[in-house]
């Protein structure tokens, strides 16, 4: 207790001092509490699951001439094959999106539907409130989740009950079998009701096409934790039998081998991987995403715990005379660690629970910016609140245990003559440089980062995504009616320049979707794979892409839906635009290339033009979304217009709309979050290097006030006086960056590797940094040296 008063006595003794300590280790540990709730939540992804290990999602991996691709969406007749030909696959499931509508009585309510097989709830757990989990085995039966039950019912109380589904044009009555609670934010799937996979529509189309890849296949194994390497061994032979036909394809247009000697392989990622896998089923950030958040919050923590060390060490002269009394009436080393330690806990304790109360302060608005649902209740966990408080002790012995040890540890005559025998200047000089080698790679990544998300967001992408609005059709109408009805409603009003149709939206608009489908055919005993878009008449006039070769598809022709449109990228994959133009290629039967377009973006920048065709047959799919192209004055004004004619055609329509540049820029939500929270870590890491700094220079300047006074009598300007204190300090930032800089560009030449469409790093971006620093750096310490070098040398000089 006596420890305790006589350090809460010296710290109120140093107010300034203190505050400084307090305020830069409660943002330190404010931002750093936000940072790991942020990335424990990312990593917790469906971990709830039981037998988490034994569970896997399938994608294929192939190795083309250049690079490696990575595809999740399978073929049907796959999962069943699966289950039949290998012994250890307890269980397995189908899942692919498609949203219906569901019909109780004159209420009809859109659901966000997977169809799934009838194993699904047996292998992933979602907690099923009333049924059991061979709910689906019935292909009349429907589960639902506890949300969908209270809005279609009002209770939970649903299950044996009727309903009727809205699916590809045609009410299907559907029995309740069981409801289920609704999906966790950490859970990769989420869905309001769950239909059996052979109730997708096409599925009798595609059920035996290997060459028609449109979902996604999750397994369960008997016994053992997912082993990708073993699971590859064991698949391969199936792989080679039913996937010959791409693997001579890869061979013959120049693949090569990955180190196991295969071109194209099957493989398994554990359940827990998923939302970080990238690999399409989770829509998530990548993989590093918590880790560099936890780095962040690492790089942050510690740069708070070299300013309490730097501070500590820096003050120590100050107190040697007190350090020096106590040595000499009797106090021991122990007794002085453990008094001088005791201060820095308590320094701690109190900037953990203003760090605490700034991280609760903050949440609501971190939730609302990056789209998360943290609380500060979180921390109380039994695991993270075990792993924060194992932190926080070891920031409390390191930032306050070793000051305190290297004080205690000086000698005596020294202290009594006011000195200090602490050689400290190499270790403060050392965290000095270390703090901003932090800074400058968070300045030069910020630098990079912003700069490629403002390439991503302004680069053409082959077609005009300005002044175009994008409908979402959904569920409960006739896509192809409703298509037709706003063509003719919208092609009235003189603020409409085309209207068109297509099953794939471009970006992710408000409906949330996002969808890819992929055929296979063969042409001149060659297996060819394409993304295939189904579309309507005016898609290209819509949009605004260029047709290269031929015509583009017109209502004069009866046979335009037997034909098809090729990119530039699909054309030289048969062997060059003059070559494949006219002629009839064998995709859906014979389809006849009338033209040829230059390649687009249709996916995100993270991925290359791939091959795709165009094509206008309702048969293989209907629209899912209307496109219009507006006139530019007004475009609020023309959005609710536009709305208001929709609402004429589809009373029932939930989904808002949305101009296309808009969901553009949605497919980079998680770019941008990323590129957030780098933003403000490097602020934050400015902002406690900066007080440390001002903190520091401080001190120095205090230590050598006697010295500006001499030279001052000695006739040094001021300018000469502020160059002499500010030399050093820009001296250590400049050694930082020598530093930072190489690790900055590794660094940040490793993250644009994961856009196929990227900016080169320029000489400007380090520039700008350093720049930054040196400006941030002597903005700090400015203004303490020009007080120190025009005080009068009188006062320096006085004598105690």
């Amino acid at each position: 207790m006596l420890n305790i008063k006589t350090a809460w006595r010296s710290i109120l003794k140093t107010k300034s001092l203190s505050i400084i300590h307090i305020l830069g280790l409660a943002i330190a540990l404010g931002s750093a509490i936000i940072l790991f709730l942020t990335a424990r939540f990312e990593l917790s992804y469906d971990s709830f699951h039981k037998d988490v290990d034994r569970i896997g999602l399938l994608y294929s991996k192939s190795q083309p001439e250049r690079g490696v691709e990575y595809n999740t969406s399978m073929p049907a007749p796959l999962g069943p094959l699966l289950k039949k030909e290998l012994p250890n696959i307890e269980a397995v499931t189908r899942i692919a999106n498609g949203n219906v509508v569901i019909r109780n009585g004159s209420k009809e309510i859109e659901s966000s539907n997977k169809f799934v097989d009838e194993e699904f709830l047996s292998i992933l757990s979602f907690p099923i409130i009333k049924g059991d989990q061979k709910a689906l085995n019935d292909l009349g039966n429907i589960v639902i989740d506890e949300s969908m039950a209270e809005r279609l019912f009002g209770s939970l109380d649903a299950t044996g009950k009727q309903v009727e589904v809205y699916i590809q044009g045609t009410w299907i009555p559907k029995t309740i079998s069981a409801i289920v609670e609704t999906p966790p934010n950490n859970s990769s799937l989420k869905f309001t009701s769950l239909i059996r996979f052979e109730q997708k529509p096409n599925y009798q189309d595609d059920k035996d096409r290997w060459d028609n890849v449109n979902h996604e296949v999750i397994v369960k194994l008997k016994d053992g934790k997912i082993n990708e390497q073993k699971f590859a061994k064991e698949i391969r032979s199936l792989t080679q039998q039913y996937y010959k036909s791409n693997i001579e394809n890869l061979k013959r247009d120049g693949a090569t081998a990955d180190k196991d000697g295969q071109y194209f392989s099957l493989q398994i990622i554990p359940v827990a991987d998923f939302h970080l896998s990238n690999l399409g089923i989770a829509n998530g950030p990548s993989a590093s995403f918590p880790w560099i958040l936890l780095t962040i919050a690492g790089l942050i923590v510690f740069i708070a715990c070299s300013n309490f060390i730097n501070l500590s060490l820096a003050n120590s002269l100050l107190r040697s005379k007190e350090i020096g009394t106590r040595k000499t009436l009797g106090g021991t080393i122990k007794h002085l660690v453990v008094q001088l330690w005791t201060e820095a806990f308590l320094l701690c304790i109190i900037a953990l629970v203003f760090g605490g109360l700034l991280a609760w302060a903050l949440l609501p608005e971190y939730n609302a910016s990056m789209n998360y649902r943290l609380t500060i209740l979180d921390i109380f966990s039994p695991t993270n609140l075990l792993i924060f408080l194992g932190i926080f002790l070891v920031i409390t012995l390191i930032a306050g245990g070793y000051p305190a040890w290297k004080i205690a540890n000086s000698n005596i005559i020294h202290s009594l003559k006011g000195g200090s025998s602490v050689k400290s200047s190499r270790i403060r000089n050392t965290l000095t440089v270390l703090q901003f080698v932090i800074a400058i790679l968070l300045i030069v990544s910020t630098i990079v980062i912003s700069s490629q998300l403002n390439y991503i967001s302004n680069r053409p992408l082959g077609y005009n995504k300005s002044e175009v609005i994008s409908i979402p059709i959904g569920s409960g109408i006739d896509h192809e009616d409703a298509l037709n009805r706003m063509r003719v409603a919208l092609e009235k009003e003189s603020w409409v320049k085309a209207v068109s149709g297509s099953d794939v939206n471009m970006g992710l608009g408000n409906d949330g979707t996002s969808r890819r489908s992929v055929f296979g055919f063969n042409q001149d005993n060659r297996e060819i794979t394409t993304n295939y878009m189904r579309i309507d008449y005016d898609y290209l006039k819509t949009l605004d892409i260029k047709l290269l070769a031929g015509r583009d598809f017109d209502r004069s022709f009866a046979t335009d839906t037997n034909s098809v449109i090729l990119n530039k990228k699909m054309a030289e994959q048969l062997g060059g635009i003059d070559k494949v133009l006219g002629t009839q290629i064998n995709l859906n039967g014979k389809s006849l290339v009338i033209g040829v377009i230059d390649d687009f973006n249709f996916q995100d920048l993270r991925k290359k033009v791939e091959s795709l065709t165009l094509s206008i047959n309702p048969s293989v799919f209907s629209v899912d979304y209307i496109f219009v192209r507006v006139e530019t004055q007004n475009l609020s004004e023309t959005l609710a217009n536009v709305e208001k004619i929709w609402k004429t055609v589809n009373p029932k329509a939930t989904v808002a709309i949305s101009y296309l540049d808009e969901n553009t820029q949605n497919m980079y939500k998680d770019d941008r979050r990323f590129s957030g929270i780098v933003m403000v870590g490097t602020g934050i890491a400015i902002v406690i290097s900066c007080m440390g700094l001002f903190a520091l220079a401080l001190l120095t300047i205090n230590r050598r006030v006697k010295e500006i006074g001499i030279r001052k009598v000695l006739g040094s300007s001021i300018a000469s006086l502020i160059l002499l204190l500010s030399k050093d300090f820009i001296k250590l930032v400049g050694i930082a960056f020598l530093i930072a800089a190489p690790i900055a560009l590794w660094m940040m030449n490793k993250y644009l590797e994961m856009y196929a469409f990227r900016i080169g790093i320029q000489w400007w971006m380090f520039a700008l940094a350093a720049l930054i620093t040196v400006f941030i750096a002597w903005s700090t310490i400015a203004w303490q040296t020009l007080r120190a070098a025009r005080a009068n040398p009188v006062d320096s000089l006085r004598d105690e």
